[in-house]
């Protein structure tokens, strides 16, 4: 009944604006015909700007609030994203930490480049045994709940590390810092689908993609200072204060869980998730990306003091620079990605370019201007994959909590690089003295992501 009385309400509106503009029309032909035509054609204008301005005002009325609630949802994206691109940030902190230090800790400890490497990879160890455990509690416990709690352990794990101050407490440090780093990487692109908006996701994406580099970026530049101030301590400590402040934001900022929590644990999710080749190849690509971002930020410290010769804090300061233009290569590929550039194109070019710098890095080692420059050029490459393969894990569900166990596959697999990489430069370079060498060792996991991405650019035409 109220919905019939709206309707004639809104005929007999129709019906009198209608009538409204006939008189009006019937106005202007008696004043135009009139003696004082230009005078009364004025007052025709003036007749017709009231009428005009009154639907101007009408539909201005009308978009408002359609114009207001798009700008809350920018306000409500942007202060999400940063407050999830921090909590990526401080983990990606805590696992840089210990390049811009390997140094100082070789000659506290008597580290050889073999035990640095194991150092550098042991976070990756529960990654790669536990990721998919850890996402299927997540639907269980809740995203944010979860998020939070992955900060509180990583923060554990830093006081463990400055407790013990030894080689041991350490090695026990970097293997619980990372259960917050694959906690993190799986939980915060859910609660991005989750609370973002569908228009925006690519950017959003692009920005989150980012995480790594722009914690390292962090850890490069402050670390010198730092290190001058209270030695590696310092820079521990520095991690611990940044995380518990990140933990506090995300607590307010965040807004509560509202996918559905599950009672049990899902093992079906698990299995859906293996069973898609999709999220296999992508965990390999990302893979071979990882391997090769961490070898080279790992020691880039150390390679860039014994190549060019550099003092070890302007060393760090190129590192840094590396993880800018880093973050930059990701928040250009989460552009791309929103412009329609398909993922597996954006894949093909980051590894075939991403090789061809690797080579040019390789031959041009002894030469500092050249080689400081394309050093950066591939930070900037190499940065492209990371939001293809997030976006792309994003694409195959509409329930975006399945994403954590979807991107827990991925990690998982993902790991083996993030692993291998500084194990494999360390011994190499260890036993050979030869960093060229070690860097030309990754041009092939470059051309494999490249493979890798054409190849899920042919499964998906043959689904």
């Amino acid at each position: 009944m109220a919905c019939s009385q709206h309707s004639e309400g809104k005929d007999f509106c129709a019906f009198l604006s209608a009538k409204f503009r006939h008189i009006l029309e019937n106005i202007d032909i008696a004043l135009m015909s009139s003696v004082d035509g230009l005078h009364n054609h004025g007052m025709q204008f003036n007749i017709y700007w009231l009428w005009n301005g009154m639907h101007a005002i009408k539909e201005r009325n009308y978009l408002m609030p359609a114009l207001q609630s798009d700008a809350k949802t920018l306000r409500s994206d942007i202060k999400i994203s940063a407050a999830l691109l921090l909590c990526g940030g401080v983990n990606a902190v805590n696992i840089a930490k210990l390049a811009p230090v390997v140094p100082v800790l070789r000659l506290e400890f008597g580290l050889s480049l073999s035990q640095m490497g194991l150092l550098a990879s042991l976070f990756s160890v529960l990654i790669l045994l536990t990721g998919v455990i850890i996402a299927g509690f997540v639907r269980v416990i809740g995203a944010k709940r979860i998020i939070l709690t992955a900060l509180s352990v990583s923060a554990f794990g830093t006081i463990l590390s400055l407790a013990g101050s030894n080689y041991t407490a350490l090695l026990i440090g970097r293997v619980i810092e990372g259960i917050s780093l694959i906690t993190v990487m799986l939980t915060a692109p859910a609660l991005l689908a989750t609370h973002t908006s569908l228009k925006r996701r690519g950017i959003i994406m692009g920005v989150w993609g980012g995480f790594m580099p722009f914690g390292n970026a962090a850890v490069f530049l402050s670390a010198p200072v730092l290190v001058a101030i209270g030695s590696w301590q310092a820079v521990w400590m520095a991690g611990l204060l940044a995380t518990l402040l990140v933990g506090m934001m995300t607590y307010l900022i965040v807004p509560p869980d509202i996918m559905s929590r599950k009672s049990v644990f899902d093992r079906k999710i698990i299995i859906q998730a293996i069973r898609l080749p999709i999220l296999s190849l992508l965990g390999l690509s990302f893979a071979a990306h990882s391997l090769t971002y961490q070898s080279l930020l790992q020691f880039m410290p150390v390679f860039s003091h014994e190549l060019g010769g550099l003092s070890l804090g302007f060393a760090s300061g190129i590192a840094a620079l590396f993880c800018i233009f880093n973050f930059c290569g990701n928040v250009l590929s989460g552009q791309m990605l929103q412009k329609g550039i398909a993922p597996s194109v954006i894949g093909i070019v980051t590894g075939c370019l991403s090789a061809l710098c690797l080579t040019a890095l390789s031959y041009f080692s002894g030469s500092v201007l050249i080689f400081i420059p394309m050093l950066m050029l591939m930070g900037f490459l190499i940065g492209w994959l990371p939001p293809v393969c997030f976006y792309m894990v994003g694409k195959q569900t509409a329930d975006p909590s399945h994403i954590p166990v979807y991107n827990a596959w991925m990690f998982q697999i993902q790991a083996m690089g993030m692993l291998c990489g500084p194990l494999l430069i360390g011994n190499i370079v260890e036993n050979t003295q030869d960093w060229s060498l070690g860097i030309m060792t990754l041009i092939p996991f470059c051309i494999l992501i490249s493979i890798f991405c054409f190849s899920f650019r042919v499964l998906k035409k043959t689904l």
